[in-house]
């Protein structure tokens, strides 16, 4: 496959989409039918962390022991996706700003687009559906390959050499949060943050991102950013 030499690895919650309150829902449903634990977690700060990352640190919360809490782990998020597509019809998923221009036009400069998000991968896919961005990315990495995020990035980059002959060292990880940046700094990557979350500017510039954007509105913008390197 041809591409550019660029290798834009995107997050989707709050960084593409927003709006997606039913992935919310699965948490708690999954939750209660496997632990019988009825929990709020809209007080956790779960901006950049991963599906499972996000369920453990719910359960250990709720009191659960190591044990219990593998239990019912895998099953527990494979009921998250089932609850999700049975019930995406009533998801208002929203593209943010900006996004299909910008993703249209990468696209036909052939730069090769990934994926790096906490949502377990069937959700990804559902949710970019609904907007029609799935089309967009071919492979990634996957709340449902780690509940550790750098190595999501790990998994992208493996996959973009490997299976989409990926030879050039021009890298980008876009994303919102904090989380996105730091797991991107492990590999020594480049970063764009854009304070389309729950962060602002200041935040993502003092998290140490390479490039911080209010949003992707202006694609000039981040194509002479990723053409920069």
């Amino acid at each position: 496959m041809e591409h550019n030499g660029i290798l834009a690895l995107f997050d989707i919650d709050g960084t593409l989409v927003n709006g997606a309150r039913c992935h919310y829902q699965a948490f708690v449903e999954s939750i209660k039918k496997f632990y019988g634990f009825e929990e709020d977690i809209s007080g956790i700060n779960y901006a950049g962390k991963t599906d499972p990352q996000i369920l453990r640190e719910v359960l250990e919360l709720g009191g659960f022991t190591e044990e219990e809490i593998e239990a019912s782990f895998k099953s527990c998020q494979k009921y998250m996706v089932h609850y999700y597509l049975k019930n995406i019809y009533k998801e208002n998923v929203m593209a943010l700003g900006g996004t299909a221009e910008l993703l249209s036009e990468l696209q036909k400069d052939k730069t090769l687009l990934g994926l790096v998000t906490g949502n377990l991968k069937p959700i990804a896919y559902a949710k970019l559906g609904k907007v029609g961005f799935d089309d967009f990315f071919p492979f990634g990495g996957f709340g449902s390959d780690s509940a550790d995020r750098s190595q999501l990035v790990k998994k992208a980059v493996y996959l973009a050499k490997n299976e989409y002959n990926y030879e050039g060292d021009s890298i980008f990880v876009i994303g919102d949060t904090p989380r996105d940046v730091h797991a991107a700094q492990v590999y020594k990557l480049k970063t764009i943050a854009v304070a389309t979350g729950s962060y602002s500017v200041e935040e993502l510039e003092n998290c140490g991102a390479d490039h911080v954007l209010a949003d992707l509105n202006d694609k000039e913008k981040v194509i002479k950013i990723l053409n920069s390197q």
